[in-house]
């Protein structure tokens, strides 16, 4: 009998998530109370396969952000397949949480939450995404400090995308670097450091030009770090995936280039101030 280790109330909560994951996912691949890998530790509740290259597992537990869950973080987001991580829970178990301090900590390190009512019903309280992709808010906020209100409206607006879909929100973050360098470059047009003509040429044509400037001369790293950039992210944000691993790898560069990119502007907002110039971007 599957859930056999918990209590009757339990057991109902699990077979209620349990139809749930079957209704909202499929049954593909769906194991239940079994290890998801050799490499990972944590046997989920459940586990199952919503498609080829991804992995949803959820832990059946009243007692919210248990131990099982924290050991079991690092094996997970260093898997060859994405895994999105929810923890199930009665619901009086997740409206008795002070102040949703556990369920905030749930939350803070990418795990989603599921509640289950007395009457059975399901009900997906935080959604999430896989642990390899995560960036937590708090960690968003730590990395915008050094720029200016606009850029990080811009940037927190492009993680928005990113925790749907890490492809696109790295799109649009590289989007704010390019179009910082396109600034940069009509302001230096503007101030006959370079011509009109190369200014309007494309991304990496600016940067090629701006970078031999004696204006530019101290600040040759960071215009070398948004070349180097924008050359990486439209590769790995265009670069189609065609197994599990190349879709975790993917996700993992995803979030590698989503956080060099805040670096990247961070660096070249740095220049715009010495240089007296001004950090205006339109981006359609």
């Amino acid at each position: 009998m599957a859930f056999d280790t918990f209590d009757p109330r339990m057991q109902t909560v699990a077979n209620k998530v349990l139809a749930y994951c079957r209704q909202r996912y499929g049954a593909n691949g769906l194991k239940t109370e079994q290890e998801i890998a050799p490499e990972i530790s944590w046997r989920p509740t459940i586990h199952l396969r919503p498609t080829r290259s991804s992995i949803i597992a959820v832990e059946v537990a009243d007692n919210l952000f248990p131990e099982a869950l924290r050991g079991a973080a690092h094996e997970i987001s260093h898997y060859d397949s994405p895994i999105s991580v929810y923890q199930a829970s009665s619901l009086s178990a997740y409206q008795s949480d002070p102040k949703q301090i556990r369920v905030k900590l749930l939350r803070k390190y990418g795990f989603g939450v599921i509640a289950v009512d007395d009457d059975g019903a399901v009900t997906m309280q935080h959604t999430c995404i896989s642990l390899a992709q995560h960036i937590s808010s708090e960690e968003l906020d730590d990395i915008l400090r050094s720029l200016n209100p606009d850029l990080k409206v811009r940037f927190k607006d492009a993680h928005t995308t990113y925790l749907a879909n890490a492809g696109q929100g790295l799109q649009q973050a590289g989007q704010i670097v390019e179009a910082m360098v396109m600034c940069i470059g009509k302001q230096a047009a503007n101030r006959n450091v370079i011509t009109e003509a190369k200014a309007k040429g494309t991304v990496a044509d600016v940067i090629d030009a701006l970078y031999p400037t004696s204006t530019f001369r101290d600040h040759r790293a960071a215009l070398g770090g948004a070349r180097e950039f924008t050359k990486e992210f439209r590769n790995i944000a265009s670069h189609p995936q065609k197994s599990a691993k190349q879709a975790a790898d993917k996700i993992k560069k995803c979030k590698t280039g989503f956080l060099d990119a805040i670096n990247v502007a961070s660096k070249l907002r740095q220049a715009v101030q010495q240089l007296g110039y001004k950090v205006q971007i339109h981006i359609t």
